[in-house]
């Protein structure tokens, strides 16, 4: 795996400073010159060789940047846009960096020693219509890694539709962002971050209680070991879902929930602000499965719920205010 950075003395457990050197950015091909200048990275360029996660060959660059100057979805996503051509899958890690956002633009904050990760295939080989499961591939693949660095002693569960949680604490979230030419699809772009090293300040709502890591659930890794752990994952579940069909791909996702059988709340796609009261939920029940869509099937509800951002019900319930003597 070709490896380009602009700082390969942070790269230990990634890639060999000694088995790369110092470039010109003129040096590099046209596609990859202009991913260069989209992520923002500065006037050094270290090109060397990187560990090879598996499965063998599949990853065909990993672009790493010490400091992003914005988000790297959003760039990314608006050079594939604009047509950007990669060799192949390619990974894009910021140690950390600004603007970095979730689902419906909500922050992210990007801090030392956490994964910060967007993963590009081109040309997949994957029909449109299996772009209602594809969501499920970033996230499941998290789970995996998970479970790997923490040697099976973990057990990730997916709150519907793209969080990870650990011991009730969210640590990782992924973005999924697709383009379509006809009947097949053109490009994934997946982003994924993973709490490794510590757990941001984030404010409690009923939709995140409670924020954690990997160092808090007592997982010794680094940024680079959960790199390596989530690119295995994906090439792994994505050569299984164009192998195989979605299928695979629905049973882990399922197995993986905690939202089945649990009571739960859906409300309007709607940031939850500073000081910004609770809407009321559209609608609440016990979840009693979920589609190969990703839709929810809730106890005493007309037909599948396909949107909304879900809490739990315990944690909708208003808190009783403590009393002064």
């Amino acid at each position: 795996m070709l490896v380009l950075s602009d700082c390969p003395e942070r790269l230990a457990g990634l890639a060999g400073v000694d088995d790369g050197a110092e470039v010109a950015g003129e040096s590099l091909a046209p596609g990859g010159r202009r991913l260069w200048r989209a992520l923002g990275a500065g006037t050094r360029l270290w090109r060397g060789e990187g560990l090879e996660p598996g499965p063998g060959g599949f990853w065909s660059l990993c672009v790493v940047v010490g400091e992003a100057p914005s988000s790297q979805f959003d760039a990314l996503r608006e050079s594939l846009a604009g047509g950007l051509e990669l060799p192949g899958p390619t990974a894009c890690l910021a140690l950390t960096g600004r603007g970095f956002h979730g689902q419906r633009g909500r922050p992210w904050l990007a801090l030392p020693g956490n994964l910060h990760l967007c993963v590009v295939f081109p040309e997949p080989g994957l029909a449109a219509r299996e772009l209602a499961s594809l969501p499920m591939l970033p996230v499941v693949a998290l789970v995996d890694a998970i479970r790997s660095l923490g040697g099976g002693a973990l057990r990730p569960g997916i709150k519907w539709v793209n969080d990870v949680l650990v011991d009730g604490r969210k640590v990782g979230g992924v973005l999924t962002s697709t383009q379509t030419q006809g009947e097949r699809v053109g490009s994934i772009l997946l982003g994924i971050g993973l709490n490794v090293a510590a757990a941001p300040p984030v404010p409690a709502t009923p939709f995140v209680p409670r924020v954690g890591s990997l160092a808090d659930a007592g997982v010794n890794a680094t940024w680079a070991d959960a790199a390596l752990a989530v690119l295995a994952a994906l090439g792994r579940r994505l050569a299984a879902l164009l192998r195989d069909g979605p299928d695979g791909l629905v049973e882990a996702y399922r197995d993986a929930s905690i939202v089945v059988g649990r009571e739960v709340c859906l409300f309007a796609e709607s940031p939850l602000g500073g000081g910004e009261a609770l809407s009321r939920p559209f609608v609440r029940g016990a979840v009693l499965g979920i589609g190969a869509d990703l839709s929810l099937t809730l106890d005493g509800v007309e037909g599948p719920v396909t949107s909304g951002r879900l809490a739990f019900a315990e944690d909708c319930e208003p808190r009783p205010r403590s009393s002064t003597w």
